[in-house]
């Protein structure tokens, strides 16, 4: 169970934090599925809205891996939170999975690289960036039910 394994490498704010989250997702009926190495995806329609790890000491939550999720948000998100994206866009060289990403457009904001797998990643999201998070994941929730009733995958 998730919230065991948390309990055994998170605490005090961070694990409360997470539990609060964990709990958003099941209240919000999205699938969570193991990707190994301490990491769970978040599914919902067939489309993987974000993904969140746990490690000793620290967890995080990433977006936007589909980039097609990014493309589609932009009509969704609400100013503060663009400037919120915006402003924390993963700009390392690319991570052990990838290269990175060069020359990507954002929002209309170009970045010269990028990492290609956790372009917005949370490193122990407190109350306000949580806020954030889940408004990411109702908005991607969103789209995931359109580009499905497109597909005819309702």
């Amino acid at each position: 169970m998730i919230e065991e394994f948390a309990t055994s490498l998170i605490d005090g704010d961070k694990l409360k934090n997470f539990l609060d989250f964990n709990t958003f997702l099941k209240t919000n009926k999205v699938s969570k599925g193991s990707t190994g190495a301490n990491g769970w995806s978040v599914r919902y329609k067939k489309k993987i809205i974000c993904h969140f790890r746990i490690h000793n000491g620290y967890w995080l939550i990433y977006f936007f891996k589909d980039k097609e999720l990014l493309e589609k948000s932009e009509k969704y998100v609400t100013d503060e939170l663009k400037d919120f994206i915006l402003n924390n866009i993963n700009t390392t060289l690319g991570c052990r999975n990838c290269k990175g990403v060069e020359n990507i457009i954002i929002y209309g904001q170009i970045f010269p690289k990028v990492c290609g797998c956790q372009l917005l990643l949370l490193n122990n999201p407190e109350e306000k960036i949580l806020e954030y998070a889940k408004e990411l994941v109702l908005i991607n929730k969103t789209i995931a039910n359109e580009i499905a009733a497109v597909r005819n995958e309702v």
